[in-house]
């Protein structure tokens, strides 16, 4: 997934005054010298021997300055508190390419947010992919004191549909706690470098003496701070849910019912007993991927008894069965109940409070001298007499001890800053009221075109389904005439065998060849090829011949006789009225006594 076919060039001029202050000018608190000092963390690998080393930036060096020879910095809570290992995963390679950054140039709550997904991708079983992790976080830029436009300081996320804990509110400490990590061995610098074409200063690539282009060693992924990612805006860098494939889109749906899946957070004070709201429910909060302790996890498989725990209800269950039990038992703790009235109640530390999600609203007071993590507003909403005519303000003893002892400039000073942020107050809220307005028009707008992508859906699938049921039939009758094929093919080599007998049977009914004496009654063979009714008929022709001849042979006889004998009279009517037809032939029957 990394952009491996890009050289970045590195800046190397000191002048880094686009960025903020912060970053700009606090200095490392590890010091040079003979060892390194003893609260630096080292654990920056897993693998041994090792193929990183840390060097500590000069007094002059800064986590923004562009260091040589390999030098990425980075601060050491990502590697002590966060788990985070070199060499960088193929996800956080392409999230850096993606962004344009430096790896320090993430606040490191954004580093814990790749981690927790990494793990919980894992643990799905899901695809981490650039635009899947871009639909979930969006990117937000740190601005300096004073809210200047021409500094930049460090890159965050949020979430557009919380899923995850933020490792924590407020980092402390981080800023100073920096050093540089440097590959120093063959498998560490293949990590981070990878040939390509050499660059000039405008992009273009630049080709050799032979027409080649030079190759150079490029860098993964930029290895100090630069302006580019500020030049683009921040949406820029994200992915709408209807950008994702089909594939991210179930990932991306299986990872929201694995949430979902959670049970709530029950509100319970340091005693451990519920904290309810006026009718007596239990207070409740959403359940999130613990970021913090999942990256505690030192292995893979403590990670993932960590997630099933997650959305493991037994916890929650047994929670329930305990409390009851101790009802039954007769308690003597009794159940505090919030209250909108101002009787005086005890105040109570609200713990296991999960921010960010949905709460079951109530009034809640907090513990004095302690600071809240959450500050819930008091209900308006369906309460329109919380503030009318015949409620009565006041302020604490403490807070008017403090005004009383204000001069008058003081005092003017507080309500015109006081001012300033109802203002300031109305302002956002008009804007996000106008925001959520447009929000609002292109949801009605998506559910119409939901509504008629729909209908259309609905009839595609009627005729998809008429169509899959011809397709069907079709596929039956094809088989059904492959079968008759089949059937056809069998019958024709059945009867082309019974035509191969009737030929040798025929063959062996055939006239056998004509032996030597045929051949010397038919020399000339004229009657060689005749059939029998052929030569019987031959036979009936000749022998009518022959007769003819005898006849009139006969006749010419009796004719010369006539004329030697006159006085003679031969008697041969008689014999040319007792011939017969037979069969179609004129044949001589024989004489009888008185004819001879």
């Amino acid at each position: 997934m990394a952009d491996d076919g890009i050289q970045r060039k590195i800046p190397v001029e000191d002048n880094m005054d686009w960025v903020a202050d912060d970053p700009r000018t606090t200095a490392t608190r590890f010091e040079l010298g003979e060892h390194y000092p003893e609260d630096l963390f080292t654990e920056i690998e897993d693998r041994d021997p090792p193929n990183w080393e840390i060097r500590i930036p000069g007094a002059r060096q800064r986590i923004c300055t562009a260091f040589r020879n390999g030098g990425i910095p980075m601060y050491q809570i990502v590697f002590e508190h966060m788990g985070l290992r070199l060499p960088f995963s193929d996800l956080e390679v392409a999230i850096f390419n993606h962004l344009e950054v430096c790896p320090s140039q993430l606040h490191p709550n954004f580093l814990a947010f790749i981690r927790a997904f990494e793990i919980v991708a894992a643990y799905l079983e899901l695809a981490p992919t650039i635009p899947l992790f871009f639909a979930i976080f969006g990117i937000q830029r740190s601005r300096p004191r004073g809210n200047v436009t021409n500094k930049c300081g460090w890159v965050s996320l949020k979430q557009h549909r919380k899923f995850f804990d933020i490792y924590e509110e407020s980092l402390r400490n981080f800023k100073d706690e920096y050093f540089v990590v440097r590959p120093m061995a063959v498998e560490g610098w293949k990590a981070i470098l990878v040939r390509g074409p050499k660059l000039d200063d405008d992009g273009n690539v630049v080709f050799g003496d032979d027409a080649e282009p030079i190759e150079v060693d490029c860098e993964r992924f930029p290895f100090c701070w630069s302006t580019k990612h500020y030049s683009r805006e921040a949406k820029s860098f994200t992915f709408r849910r209807g950008a994702l494939s089909k594939e991210e889109s179930a990932d991306l749906k299986r990872l929201e019912d694995f949430v979902d899946s959670f049970p709530p957070n029950l509100w319970e004070d340091r005693e451990g007993n519920p904290i309810c709201d006026e009718e007596g429910v239990q207070l409740s909060s959403r359940k999130f991927v613990n970021t913090k302790a999942l990256l505690k996890c030192a292995t893979r498989t403590e990670a993932e008894d960590l997630l099933c725990e997650m959305k493991n209800t037994q916890v929650t269950l047994r929670k329930l069965q305990a409390e009851k039990k101790k009802r039954q038992l007769g308690a003597s703790s009794s159940t505090p109940i919030a209250s909108g009235k101002s009787s005086p109640t005890p105040s109570i530390e609200v713990t296991g409070v999960e921010g960010g999600g949905s709460v079951i609203p109530g009034l809640l007071k907090s513990v004095p001298g302690r600071a809240a993590a959450e500050f819930i507003i008091p209900p308006a909403m369906g309460r329109e007499c919380i503030l009318d005519g015949k409620t009565k303000m006041r302020i604490s003893d403490a807070d008017q001890s403090i005004l009383a002892s204000m001069g008058p400039e003081s005092v003017r000073n507080v309500v015109a800053e006081s001012s300033v942020a109802v203002f300031k107050l109305l302002e956002v809220a008009t804007f996000l009221n106008g925001r959520e307005c447009k929000y609002l028009q292109e949801r009605d707008e998506a559910r119409a075109h939901a509504k008629e992508f729909g209908e259309r859906l609905s009839i595609l699938e009627i005729n998809l389904s008429s169509e899959t049921k011809a397709l069907k039939e079709s596929q039956g009758r094809v088989a059904q005439l492959e079968e008759d094929l089949k059937s056809a093919r069998k019958d024709e080599e059945t009867l082309k065998g019974q035509v191969a007998e009737l030929e040798k049977k025929l063959a062996s009914l055939t006239l056998s060849p004509v032996d030597e004496e045929e051949r010397k009654l038919d020399p000339s063979g004229t009657y060689a090829k005749f059939s029998r009714a052929d030569l019987i008929s031959k036979l009936y022709q000749i022998g009518d011949l022959q007769l003819n001849v005898a006849s009139s042979s006969f006749r010419n006889a009796v004719a010369q006789l006539q004329i030697l004998n006159p006085g003679v009279q031969l008697i041969t009517e008689g014999m040319d009225e007792k011939k017969e037809v037979r069969d179609g032939r004129i044949a001589s029957p024989p004489l009888d006594e008185e004819d001879e």
